[in-house]
């Protein structure tokens, strides 16, 4: 596939979030999130920030979040912030946006 300059605004990545559970074993559920993408100068100054400050300026909204009962959890400033607030759920984000920058970056020099 020839290489486009041109690129969509963003980005969807598939996020598993780990979850230590009562039985001393590990549960595994996943969602979509969407990311706004990063040119490389954004990207060296995304690199010095916490990981919630990095989401703020880069997760668009996810799709397969679902709360307690399995209702779909919307994305906005609310849900958004609870979602922070779970550690696991905030690494899972986080490495999944840094990790997509890393492997695409990685494929485009190994050619």
């Amino acid at each position: 596939m020839a290489f486009k300059i041109a690129r969509t605004p963003k980005f969807k990545a598939k996020v598993e979030v780990l979850m230590a559970n009562d039985k001393g074993g590990v549960d595994k559920s996943t969602f979509m999130a969407e990311y706004l993408r990063a040119d490389t100068d954004e990207l060296d100054e995304l690199r010095k920030l916490p990981a919630r400050e990095v989401l703020e300026r880069k997760l668009a909204g996810w799709t397969d979040l679902v709360d307690e009962n399995s209702q779909p959890v919307e994305f906005n400033e609310s849900t958004r912030a609870a979602v922070y607030k779970i550690p696991e759920a905030l690494i899972a984000l986080a490495e999944t946006f840094w990790a997509n920058v890393v492997v695409a970056r990685e494929k485009n020099s190994n050619r």
